[in-house]
């Protein structure tokens, strides 16, 4: 979409707005409209979507009302529809006695292989609901996979018996080779929402940089280890950043954090560790829109100096004299001293 007409055709601060409003309309699931939300003033906005009425109100074609609801450009319907139809397998699954069992392809010599209906399959997602706008780790994919073909191949050794494997691959297109699972340090495969890493296990090593620098954003924050509670938030805030937070990032939400008023409200700027890590982004959004509104000092352009001029320095005397003599060798000015 960053190379759509209408993004390209929009301004720095329009472009910015746009990402905000989309990131938000992701996370409530909307369909990519905000209903009622003309009369919103600017510090609903703000706290809503981290961006200010007067860039809501800029005429553009990433963004426009329609009535009373404001129309957000780009938003991954398709997505949403997948998801949906997602949580409706999974419920069916859950009323049926949760996930199936792997159906083996192998049977036993003399028997007959049972065709038991089974509820359809899905994969283990995390985090249902909130995976639209979120960096989804690539083994929620790759690894499932390669976890139910090792174990497939280890319930096809039936304690020495006799087996007939029915291949389905074609001769001429070999199987292709599985795809190996990430290391702990890039996605943590094992830990699911709601556990805490140990101190001693790689991936709280893995979080350090993360957690030190929680440590230093506000005073006494850095006083106590991490509760097993907060490790699980910095877990989880781990994986949906992908692992990695911007330097700008870091430095807005530092000065926003240091700004904060004697009585600002816990939401605005959260006055422990637990709530920073659970709502980071909706911090790292006002802080942007808070850096945005800031005052920037304005440039002093320093008064031009007179310049020496080019050549010897004469005086205006001497320079007077000598014109006089010159002028009367060639006959001007007459007698005149």
């Amino acid at each position: 979409m960053f190379s759509s007409p209408e993004y390209i055709g929009a301004e720095p601060v329009q472009r910015a707005t746009w990402i905000s409003l989309l990131a938000w309309c992701c996370e409530q699931e909307n369909g990519g409209i905000i209903e009622g939300c003309r009369s919103w003033g600017m510090r609903r906005w703000m706290q809503t979507c981290g961006v200010t009425d007067q860039e809501i109100n800029e005429e553009n074609e990433l963004y426009h009302f329609d009535g009373d609801h404001l129309v957000v450009f780009g938003y991954p319907h398709e997505i949403q529809e997948t998801l949906k139809v997602k949580r409706k397998t999974a419920r069916e699954n859950g009323k049926l006695g949760g996930r199936p069992k792997k159906t083996n392809v192998e049977t036993n010599i003399g028997t007959n292989a049972g065709t038991e209906e089974k509820p359809t399959s899905v994969f283990s997602e995390t985090n249902v609901g909130t995976g639209i706008g979120t960096n989804v780790a690539p083994y929620v994919e790759t690894y499932p996979k390669t976890v139910r073909e090792g174990k497939e191949r280890k319930e096809g050794n039936n304690g020495g018996k006799k087996t007939t494997t029915v291949n389905s691959t074609p001769e001429e297109e070999p199987p292709a080779d599985p795809v190996p699972p990430p290391t702990p340090h890039e996605s943590f495969p094992g830990f699911s929402p709601g556990t805490s890493p140990s101190y001693d296990s790689s991936a709280w090593i893995a979080l350090q940089p993360l957690a030190e620098w929680v440590k230093t954003l506000r005073p006494g924050w850095d006083v106590s280890k991490f509760t097993g509670t907060e490790r699980s938030a910095l877990l989880t805030m781990h994986k949906s950043l992908g692992g990695v937070v911007p330097e700008a990032a870091k430095d807005c939400v530092s000065r926003y954090l240091a700004a904060a008023p004697a009585n600002a409200s816990k939401w605005d700027y959260p006055p422990d560790r637990l709530l920073f890590m659970k709502t980071f982004g909706e911090i790292v959004q006002k802080a942007f829109a808070w850096d945005r509104a800031q005052p920037r000092p304005k440039k002093k352009f320093k008064p031009e100096q007179p310049r020496q001029p080019e050549g010897p320095v004469v005086d205006t005397d001497t320079a007077a004299a000598e014109i006089r003599v010159l002028m009367k060798e060639i006959g001007l000015g007459g007698n005149e001293e």
